[in-house]
C-alpha cells in the first residue's frame, strides 16, 4: 500500500497521474507509465536535473552506481522468473540507449527513502519534444 501512495505522489508531482496506468503491481513492485504534463519541465537544463529535483522534492536521496546495482537486483528479485523486464544489471542504461537510438531524448534518476527505492525515466521525441512519457518503478 505504501508503494502505491509513494508512486502516486511522484506521478502527481510530475503532473503525470491523470491517465497513468500500472503495468505491473505484484510482490511489492509497482511499475506505472504516464505522460508528464509539468510546465516547469522547461525550467530545467536537462531531463536528469528535472527528475532528480522531483525525487528530492518527494523526500528521496539520489543513489550512486553501487546502489543502482542493488535496485536492479531488488527488481529482479521481486519479478522472480515471471518476467525479464529488466534483464540486465544496468537496465536503465539499456532503456536510455534504445530510446536514443529511436530518436528520442531520454534519461532517468533513481532515489531511495529508507528501504524503498524508486526509479523514474522520462523520454520524448527530439524534434517535437512531446509527449513526455514517464515510467516509475517502485519497490
Amino acid at each position: 500500500m505504501v508503494i502505491n501512495i509513494i508512486t502516486g505522489r511522484m506521478m502527481k508531482s510530475i503532473k503525470a497521474f491523470k491517465g497513468s496506468k500500472p503495468i505491473y503491481n505484484k510482490n511489492g513492485l509497482l511499475i506505472v507509465r504516464g505522460v508528464c504534463r509539468d510546465k516547469d519541465f522547461e525550467n530545467y537544463d536537462s531531463i536528469k536535473q528535472y527528475l532528480e529535483s522531483k525525487l528530492k522534492e518527494n523526500g528521496f536521496e539520489i543513489i550512486d552506481n553501487d546502489e543502482m546495482v542493488l535496485f536492479m537486483e531488488k527488481i529482479d528479485d521481486k519479478l522472480g522468473e515471471e518476467s525479464t523486464i529488466y534483464p540486465d544489471t544496468f537496465g536503465f542504461e539499456i532503456l536510455k540507449k534504445s530510446f536514443e537510438d529511436m530518436g528520442c531524448k531520454c534519461d532517468y534518476a533513481v532515489g531511495k527513502k529508507g528501504e524503498l527505492m524508486l526509479g523514474i525515466s522520462l523520454w520524448y521525441d527530439k524534434v517535437r519534444r512531446a509527449p513526455k512519457f514517464v515510467e516509475v518503478v517502485c519497490c
